[in-house]
């Protein structure tokens, strides 16, 4: 004799199975950034593109259009939303220092921790992809927003005098470039290959305060600002 189905309960949840593919529009856009950060992470940038990006994940190419027009926006979406997540890193640990030095190197540290959290995202916005892109106004706020917290950080300090007087934005250019360089020789994993000792937090403390000791030193042969 044929067994019968046991009815289902009126009460009991109805179990929704979303087919491949298929999105909710906010959904969606998440899963194609997240996509392109993948593909960044693995390939770089060159191999980049919506066609990639929609195959990656389980999409036509025509359901990329109604996020991202075209590669160029799918760029600045990801970078604007990397530059996004250092400056409230950077904001977290400048306000969590006590003293104008002290947050300046709080601020140092995390802006490599971030790459070595990041690295997609830090990949990315190094690519020279990206170049033609900054002119655009979300992601050139994005940019002035972190870059920000660093010129805080070194107003602060010229105020307390750890920093000599002077362009202070200069000053901040300053200490961004060695940063942004200590931070890339941690992410290729160069120092390892330099043969530097102790972990990159280490070097990195290390580094921030070679670095603030020069932005207090008044450059040889100059006199002092007025």
């Amino acid at each position: 004799m044929a067994q019968r189905t046991p009815a289902r309960s009126p009460l009991a949840p109805r179990v929704r199975h979303k087919p491949a593919g298929k999105y909710h529009h906010g959904e969606l856009r998440r899963a194609l950034l997240d996509a392109t950060l993948a593909i960044v992470a693995r390939d770089g940038t060159t191999e980049l593109s919506l066609r990639a990006v929609a195959r990656s994940v389980g999409v036509s190419p025509q359901a990329t259009y109604n996020h991202f027009h075209d590669r160029s926006a799918l760029l600045r979406a990801a970078a604007e939303e990397g530059l996004r997540e250092l400056a409230r890193g950077l904001r977290e640990a400048r306000d969590a220092a006590y003293g104008a030095g002290a947050r300046l190197e709080a601020t140092g540290l995390s802006y490599v921790a971030f790459a070595s959290s990041h690295a997609a995202h830090f990949r990315l916005l190094s690519a020279p992809d990206l170049a033609a892109t900054r002119g655009d106004p979300a992601l050139s706020a994005a940019y002035q927003e972190a870059f920000g917290v660093v010129l805080s950080a070194i107003e602060d300090c010229q105020r307390e005098g750890v920093v000599r007087a002077g362009d202070s934005r200069a000053l901040a250019l300053a200490a961004w470039s060695m940063v942004h360089g200590l931070a890339w020789l941690v992410v290729d994993g160069q120092l390892a290959v330099a043969g530097v000792p102790g972990d990159s937090n280490d070097v990195a403390r290390a580094t921030l305060r070679v670095l603030l000791k020069g932005l207090g030193e008044r450059p040889a042969g100059r006199p002092e600002p007025r």
